[in-house]
């Protein structure tokens, strides 16, 4: 397993969680990234919302259930990020941030610690930017104001800088597959 994740993780729960920007390269350290993050939220006795693709979703469901107990698989809250990103038929900042919030809203309510991971993923990333910024910037300010511990991730080759440099913007914490750092112009 990889201690990256859960190094950072055990930094950002010593302050009020945080929101993190995984640009990862290469898609096994991506897999095992997202593996470590589901069992350090689980482990901190949390409820983990994880939202991802369908060709990563597999693979890490059966390698979490081989490391869980049922118990503990049961706080782990699988999405495909396709239905939760387009709910209502497109990508609007506003539905998919209310469609978040109803989400996470019980675990928030039941006073454990919240884990949150979603895959953003876009057809034509341009006519996206500003959406996406919108979003996250809303997604920033529920996560501090919640102390949640919520990790974006965007694949590093296909987005675009344009997007990255807003993307530093609204996330405290900058994660590749092998590093992270704290952003100073956060």
């Amino acid at each position: 397993m990889n201690d990256l994740l859960t190094d950072l993780i055990d930094d950002l729960k010593k302050s009020n969680g945080g929101h993190i920007l995984y640009n990862y390269d290469e898609v096994d350290c991506y897999l095992q990234n997202a593996i470590s993050f589901i069992l350090a939220g689980v482990r901190d006795k949390g409820q983990v919302l994880f939202v991802e693709n369908d060709r990563n979703l597999l693979y890490i469901q059966e390698n979490v259930a081989k490391l869980l107990s049922e118990e503990e698989l049961a706080r782990v809250h699988f999405a495909n990020n396709f239905d939760f990103y387009y709910s209502n038929g497109d990508f609007n900042p506003e539905t998919v941030f209310n469609y978040f919030t109803k989400n996470i809203q019980p675990h928030l309510e039941s006073g454990a610690p919240v884990y949150t991971w979603g895959l953003v993923e876009w057809g034509n990333v341009k006519e996206y930017i500003l959406k996406v910024e919108e979003y996250e910037k809303k997604l920033d300010k529920a996560i501090n104001d919640n102390g949640i511990i919520s990790l974006c991730a965007y694949d590093n080759n296909s987005t675009p800088d344009e997007l990255k440099e807003k993307l530093m913007r609204c996330h405290g914490v900058l994660v590749t597959d092998r590093e992270y750092k704290f952003l100073q112009n956060y």
